[in-house]
């Protein structure tokens, strides 16, 4: 009878580690909220006449909110495509849509801060993976697209989250570097008090939107960048 040799406590520990790694790559990824709650909104756009070879504003409720966007950035073939509490694998699911049709030749995104929310169960990886992944959609379908990548920004409703937030636009900031066709922008520093927390007189009664003053700021630190990066594509 050939004799097997008891494994050791080290060789357990090894199985251990080795079926833990293997758990963790065969893991199934984390769920997303359902893109089809923006139904409505997605078919109205749809239902429009493209603006093409302009300018497109992209993105969450921030910028489905800035009043007279248009009006703002005047001269600027602008167009509002932000809709809902969109988050970024959104954002991927109604690219057609929000993006393509439009075939612009300047997008503004943004988004993040959404996908950071207790309710969407989402890690800093999570949105940074859907992020990238349809920043590189744009990219691919649209070789000569520039992109202006706006920061994600703090707010005191989700305060919570502004550890998240930093740690999101820093891994941003680092995929940004060496890309030659994309611009990170960073509109949340004016946000915020010495102190790093978010200034309460900049939202409106939810303490996530902004006020017209806080669109102001945001307007002053984005237009002189939207006029140079549509100069190089007009």
């Amino acid at each position: 009878m050939r004799f097997i040799e008891p494994m050791t406590r080290s060789s357990i520990r090894l199985l251990g580690m080795l079926a833990l790694i293997a758990g963790v790559a065969s893991a199934e990824p984390a769920p997303r909220l359902n893109p089809a709650r923006f139904i409505n909104e997605i078919s109205a756009f749809g239902c429009q006449e493209p603006e093409k070879q302009g300018i497109v504003f992209v993105g969450s409720s921030s910028i489905r909110l800035w009043p007279h966007l248009k009006e703002d950035f005047p001269g600027l073939p602008v167009v509002n495509r932000g809709f809902g509490g969109a988050m970024c694998n959104d954002l991927i699911v109604y690219f057609e849509t929000v993006v393509a049709r439009h075939e612009p030749k300047l997008l503004v995104s943004y988004a993040g801060g959404n996908d950071l929310t207790p309710e969407a169960h989402l890690s800093v990886d999570d949105a940074f993976n859907d992020y990238v992944k349809f920043l590189e959609m744009g990219h691919d379908r649209f070789p000569a697209m520039r992109v202006i990548l706006i920061s994600v920004k703090i707010a005191p409703h989700r305060a919570e989250q502004v550890p998240q937030v930093h740690q999101l636009n820093d891994r941003l900031i680092g995929w940004c570097t060496g890309k030659d066709w994309i611009r990170f922008v960073d509109c949340t520093s004016y946000l915020a008090d010495p102190q790093g927390q978010p200034i309460p007189t900049l939202f409106v009664a939810d303490q996530i939107h902004l006020t017209p003053e806080g669109y102001a700021g945001w307007r002053a630190i984005l237009d002189p960048v939207l006029r140079e990066e549509w100069a190089k594509v007009k």
